[in-house]
């Protein structure tokens, strides 16, 4: 009943008929999802095109967010030297991991490297997760108190 009107008053922001079927289409989905009760609705024009609007707005945001992005990706390219740095900062991390003691240097490269929980960790180790979440905070400080000390 309303998807013309709606389609029409979408188009104003959108300029392309296409997106703004889209952009209605989605809001009709997302009231069916929802189970939008319509009984409850006093005027379900004006909710509508207030729908309409901010899921074409939200859309626009998301494209130019998207736009931007892959254009940062295209211009950010690191150089050589932001190359070096890295590698050399990799290497540093590295060092000091190998500083830490032995079972918190376990417990670190299992959360870091091996990306597994704290419970996983806890059960492979048969200790309290409290006690590998006070390891990787412990570790965590031992490398940044000491990252840039050798800059100094």
């Amino acid at each position: 009943m309303y998807f013309d009107d709606l389609c029409r008053f979408a188009n104003f922001y959108t300029s392309d008929m296409h997106v703004a079927e889209d952009a209605v289409q989605q809001v009709f989905l997302g009231l069916w999802e929802a189970k939008t009760d319509f009984k409850r609705i006093t005027n379900p024009k004006s909710y509508l095109l207030r729908s309409v609007k901010n899921q074409v707005l939200n859309d626009q945001r998301k494209s130019d967010m998207l736009k931007r992005l892959e254009h940062e990706d295209v211009d950010s390219g690191f150089d050589i030297d932001d190359q070096l740095v890295g590698k050399e900062l990799q290497e540093r991390i590295e060092i000091l991991i190998k500083a830490l003691p032995p079972k918190r240097q376990y417990i670190f490269r299992l959360s870091r490297q091996e990306d597994k929980t704290h419970k996983e960790i806890a059960a492979l180790m048969e200790i309290a997760p409290k006690t590998v979440e006070n390891q990787i905070g412990k570790a965590i400080k031992f490398l940044r108190e000491n990252i840039y000390k050798a800059d100094n």
